[in-house]
């Protein structure tokens, strides 16, 4: 998120970090291999990336504090047509036939994940279609999954963190094969955010879930949450191929997901990892009181309106989804992350063997290998992250395989970095069609300009009336001078018309380079008007700029009306200053609101628009 000179050397360091390795292949990993250098490197990254984390939300977190201040006075609130079909821009002329109207089989399924490896794209009748199966399913899960060990023959496999990685979970199920009776599959959370294919994985594990719901068991992630999952992308992800009503209909279903599974006599599955409060021999049972489906998000939330039951029940459950282990510790200590804890090995062994189990497995954390084993005491912890190259980081994926080998269990990690050519084959299957997609853009604008009868100079308002029956939604007036005038220095409050010809003959170029009027962009720019009174609330001079003293005005007085919510505006003005001029803009504003909401390519140094 920030742009400040510390964040541009943050991530420049990050992106020094990144190319470890550049191994392809299909492969088993040993404990050794790595060198000082590379695992030194390797934890300044992920050490760089939890900061980065933590700031996304706590920039996340200030402006939906701010735009819930405003969005309760009604001159503010923009309406939006949340419940139809994405408008023009954003639909997508290439799209899968299955729909699952009735049920989903698994040859199904196969067929649909060749037809994503293709480049065609979900229609939204069969992503409802899936929501709506998955949903009953999800519900008659209990909080806490049983499932049993493995035998003969029989392989369960862990998968952790894809965060919208298709070509990994393409790569796991060509190497293992999809779900059976005899090859089970946990995923352990993260299916969403920084990768641009969540919706296409979410949809896919919910469609496997339906099929094999005694071979499938998803775990929830600290991202399968509404406030998270809209700092990191997933939101707008979803806008773009398909709508605001889908949206919250996932976010319900993320609600619903189980929270630990059980291995029976072998592991106990989390994404995050165990908790700071409890008894480990009651671990189980604690769990399995949690209201889990009232939890839609645990950010945000004001813990005076909560009871004491349920502050604990939401401290509960972000220690599962957030914490980390730290081998080189005791006890319990405050995570880096802002939420969750760390835990030590003592904690480890203290939980294992209450619950007279061998294994402890969870994800959340981008391991260079793909996975990370400590054994001591007779037991073992293992982080499993199964998104290959996650930021441009040139990590391994992996699984954990678990099964029975002569009546004893089993276990290794099958790791990978998935060929360069399945991520860009898809890739450029999916340009192609946003290409084909801008086209027809183009071509609808001129056909509703050529419809209108209007001379070639138009105003903000008839040029808005052509945007919005062409694409479904308007254009910043600024955004419209910049394309017809290739010049972004024109003042909007002092240029009345435009060339609209000129628009039209710079228009496919212009969004091709630039990624305006993109997903998430189209669907911001639906709140412009949320946008300006934002930026009106620190504008006290009404002089069209935020100046240090004005931002930190109006922080000193949110501040004051939300107590136990205290910002810090020196840095916030910081990242949003992106010119570094001293002074923000309305541009500026946007492009923070913008940017606190990107996917992170997977290469490092790239932000998807």
């Amino acid at each position: 998120v920030s742009t400040q000179s510390t964040g541009d050397c943050k991530w420049c360091e990050m992106r020094r970090l990144a190319p470890f390795t550049r191994t392809l292949g299909h492969r088993r990993f040993g404990t050794n291999g790595l060198s000082s250098v590379m695992v030194h490197d390797w934890k300044r990254w992920r050490s760089l990336d939890v900061e980065d984390e933590r700031e996304r939300i706590e920039f996340s977190m200030f402006l939906g504090t701010l735009q819930d201040k405003l969005s309760k006075h009604e001159s503010t609130a923009v309406p939006e047509d949340t419940n139809g079909e994405a408008p023009i821009l954003i639909e997508r002329p290439h799209r899968t036939k299955i729909t699952f109207p009735e049920e989903i089989k698994m040859e199904c399924i196969q067929n649909l994940l060749a037809d994503l490896r293709g480049g065609k794209q979900l229609s939204l009748q069969l992503i409802n279609n899936i929501l709506d199966h998955v949903t009953p399913v999800l519900e008659s899960c209990s909080n806490v999954v049983r499932v049993p060990t493995p035998g003969p023959d029989q392989q369960l496999i862990v998968v952790g963190d894809l965060h919208g990685s298709l070509a990994d979970l393409l790569h796991i199920f060509e190497t293992f094969g999809l779900p059976s009776d005899d090859r089970k599959y946990i995923f352990n959370g993260d299916f969403v955010d920084r990768g641009i294919f969540g919706l296409e994985v979410l949809m896919v594990l919910l469609a496997c879930k339906v099929s094999k719901p005694d071979s499938v068991f998803l775990n929830r992630g600290n991202h399968e949450d509404r406030l998270l999952c809209t700092a990191y992308g997933f939101h707008t992800e979803v806008l773009a191929k398909a709508n605001k009503a889908v949206f919250n209909s996932v976010c319900r279903v993320f609600a619903l997901l189980p929270l630990m599974t059980v291995v029976e006599k072998v592991a106990l599955v989390i994404h995050g990892g165990l908790p700071s409060i409890g008894d480990p021999a009651n671990l189980i049972q604690d769990v399995e009181k949690l209201p889990r489906a009232d939890w839609e998000t645990m950010q945000r939330v004001e813990l005076e309106n909560l009871s004491p039951m349920e502050r604990e029940q939401l401290k509960l459950m972000k220690d599962l989804l957030w914490s980390d282990p730290e081998p080189e510790m005791l006890g319990i200590a405050p995570s880096p992350r802002g939420a969750g804890c760390l835990f030590g090995n003592d904690v480890v062994y203290d939980y294992l063997t209450a619950l007279e189990l061998p294994h402890l497995v969870r994800s959340h954390q981008c391991v260079l290998k793909g996975f990370d084993t400590t054994a001591f005491g007779g037991v073992e912890h293992h982080t499993v992250f199964s998104a290959s190259n996650y930021c441009g980081s040139q990590n391994f994926g992996a699984v954990l395989v678990l099964g029975t080998e002569e009546g004893e269990i089993q276990r290794s990690f099958e790791t990978w970095v998935p060929p360069q050519e399945s991520n860009v084959m898809i890739e450029q299957k999916t340009a192609t069609v946003i290409t084909d997609t801008i086209h027809k853009i183009k071509l609808a604008l001129e056909f509703e300009f050529s419809e209108s009868s209007l001379p070639s100079q138009l105003t903000m308002e008839q040029c808005n009336l052509i945007l919005e029956k062409a694409v479904g939604i308007p254009m910043p007036w600024k955004t419209v001078l910049e394309i017809a005038t290739r010049d972004d220095s024109l003042d909007p409050e002092k240029v009345m018309t435009v060339d609209f010809q000129a628009f039209l003959t710079n228009y496919e170029e212009f969004v091709r380079s630039r990624g305006q009027l993109s997903f998430e962009g189209a669907h911001m720019y639906k709140q412009l008007k949320l946008m300006q009174a934002m930026f009106a609330y620190f504008d006290h001079d009404n002089d069209g700029f935020i100046s240090r003293s004005e931002w930190n005005l109006g922080i000193e007085i949110l501040n004051k009306e939300l107590p136990d919510q205290q910002f810090d505006g020196e840095r916030f003005f910081d990242i949003l200053d992106l010119d570094k001029s001293g002074r923000i803009s309305i541009n500026e504003m946007c492009e923070g609101w913008r940017i606190s909401r990107l996917k992170v390519s997977p290469r490092i140094h790239e932000v998807l628009p």
